[in-house]
């Protein structure tokens, strides 16, 4: 019987250039990533999806969903 080694498959994972990822029943989209950000009033994004913006735009790589499934808000997050 093989094992299955969760940290070894997602680490070698090869993810498209966009995507969403774990989907919850009744939630929605825990996680996000693109060149693109989802327009506000977007669907099918939980509360506090975390989307990365891989455009490479220095200081708006991280953003999270202040709506809700129905009607999307994503706010860029800042570190200082």
């Amino acid at each position: 019987m093989s094992q299955h080694h969760v940290q070894k498959d997602l680490e070698e994972a090869h993810m498209t250039n966009s995507g969403k990822a774990f989907n919850v029943k009744g939630i929605g989209y825990l996680f996000a990533w693109g060149v693109t950000m989802p327009a506000d009033s977007s669907t099918g994004y939980a509360p506090g999806c975390l989307f990365i913006h891989t455009d490479g735009t220095d200081g708006s790589a991280l953003y999270v969903n202040e709506g809700t499934v129905l009607v999307s808000d994503f706010n860029l997050i800042v570190v200082t």
